[in-house]
């Protein structure tokens, strides 16, 4: 019996840890914390509103457990839903979804048998419904020294997740003003954002990225934005063929600019449209817009957001 099998048949709440800065809580054994993954030199720090990590050691033994907001919403059927983006992962050959029977709206399943060739081995994964329908992932993960009895992970999974509730916090996609502030805590721009989007900030060494994502239904389009000021803008255009890139005449924070569109023509892919433009705002900082959609249907949406950016 390993150590992480020992716990989940001895299972002891510890302290209750917040996560995704107070949207779900847990009950983790005590000794657990939470660890953000470690940031790039030239990356962003995550913010806590997008992902919690968190990590339980025991006798050399980890278990990861990994909070994530999709930015998706199940106004219906959760089981159904969370059912059919499960039909869709690339499981290894012979490896199958066990349910999970837990408390709550939450829709969980187990990896059986656990994929040992994983340097972090997926052990189960949760979808946890709050109360403005929007769908939190939950994934736990153990070290690949403490998959020799999975009876035991699998109970510590189960306890683990039997312990995360909703928090008071909710998504966020109310309609209004979002902000982008500088390192120095000033804001900086401006913009405005319909009901449905989710905004957020991560802070680089020498730059500032404010995040926006629109809510749509789990295993539905995807549609983002970024906005960036700093010194290094890198423009995402240059990765596609030339032939899939059109510019068009504009304007970003009240400035002159080419808005650069790219129609990716992966075959079998979903329809695609990237958008981006870049101006010098002022002493050597970049505004760096971009936005990027599966679904015409919300490309009005986005010109208005995008249109709106100013300085503050």
């Amino acid at each position: 019996m390993g150590a992480l099998g020992w716990a989940g048949r001895n299972y002891v709440a510890g302290p209750v840890l917040s996560l995704l800065d107070g949207r779900l809580s847990v009950a983790p054994p005590a000794g657990a914390r939470v660890e953000a993954r470690q940031q790039s030199l030239m990356g962003v720090a995550t913010s806590d509103r997008a992902e919690t990590r968190m990590v339980y050691d025991l006798d050399g033994e980890r278990l990861v457990l990994l909070a994530t907001e999709l930015f998706r919403t199940v106004p219906g059927d959760l089981a159904a839903a969370v059912g059919a983006v499960a039909a869709t992962w690339p499981l290894p050959a012979g490896q199958q979804l066990t349910g999970i029977p837990l408390p709550g709206d939450v829709v969980a399943y187990g990896y059986r048998p656990l994929d040992t060739t994983r340097r972090a081995v997926p052990v189960a994964d949760a979808f946890v419904r709050t109360g403005d329908t929007s769908v939190v992932r939950v994934q736990l993960f153990a070290s690949p020294n403490a998959v020799d009895d999975p009876d035991g992970l699998a109970a510590l999974a189960a306890r683990v997740l039997a312990t995360v509730t909703p928090g008071g916090r909710g998504c966020g996609a109310a309609a209004g003003t979002r902000t982008l502030t500088g390192l120095d805590g000033m804001p900086v721009l401006a913009l405005d954002t319909p009901a449905g989007w989710v905004a957020y900030q991560e802070p680089g060494m020498s730059f500032v990225v404010l995040r926006l994502y629109r809510m749509t239904p789990l295993g539905g389009p995807s549609v983002s934005a970024s906005v960036y000021r700093g010194s290094a803008p890198s423009l995402a255009h240059t990765a596609f063929p030339a032939d899939t890139v059109t510019r068009t005449g504009g304007r970003l924070v009240g400035l002159p600019t080419d808005w650069v569109h790219v129609f990716p023509k992966d075959a079998g892919a979903p329809p695609r449209h990237l958008r981006e433009a870049l101006v010098e705002a002022d002493h050597g900082q970049f505004v760096h817009a971009i936005a990027d959609t599966e679904d015409p249907a919300y490309e009005r949406e986005i010109d208005a957001l995008l249109a709106s950016i100013r300085r503050c």
